[in-house]
């Protein structure tokens, strides 16, 4: 009970009775279109109580399903038109910055944190904060540490493993992720 009361310390009663719709109810219910009026009333459920649990949201936004923050979606800013994919998890007591326009494939995983690897015993966590620009995609099973900046119009591709800044205008793949080409904007 004494770590229940602490929460509530922390996050105030209205934000734990939001985090409660959210696990109970909000993260089950389905996604997509496919699903046509259902979908849409979940899909505005979900963005309702995630913009109460966000630091800040855009006015449009997306949350898929069975998407896990933790009790850290206090420290998550999301801009315009901004999409986690379904599935995916957030962890760590860093910031998670994403700009406008960002397209998510499923089962991605964000770290804010990690463990500090300097004795052979456990000393503690290091927490850095992760920023995605304006228009970047990011695939599937994409993996992003603690301290990473990915730049505007980046394609991050699927499985990747985001350890270290990615400059805009970039497409990015591999473990670690490398950059194998520049994006161009052509003349149509």
């Amino acid at each position: 009970m004494n770590a229940f009361i602490k929460k509530i310390r922390k996050h105030g009663l209205k934000r734990i009775v939001f985090y409660f719709l959210y696990y109970a109810l909000a993260i089950h219910l389905p996604y997509g279109d496919r699903w046509e009026i259902i979908g849409t009333i979940s899909h505005n459920f979900r963005t309702f109580v995630c913009r109460r649990l966000f630091k800040k949201a855009g006015t449009v936004f997306g949350v898929g399903k069975n998407v896990d923050f933790g009790f850290s979606a206090d420290r998550i800013t999301m801009g315009e038109r901004a999409n986690i994919g379904n599935h995916a998890w957030i962890r760590g007591n860093g910031e998670l910055i994403l700009g406008n326009d960002i397209m998510m494939g499923e089962f991605v995983l964000i770290y804010t944190q990690d463990h500090k690897i300097v004795g052979t015993g456990y000393d503690g966590n290091v927490i850095g904060n992760v920023a995605i620009g304006n228009n970047a995609w990011i695939g599937g099973r994409v993996t992003i540490v603690k301290g990473v900046t990915i730049g505007d119009n980046v394609v991050i591709g699927a499985g990747s493993v985001v350890t270290r800044d990615i400059p805009s205008n970039s497409i990015a793949v591999g473990n670690p992720a490398r950059v194998i080409k520049t994006r161009v904007n052509k003349p149509t």
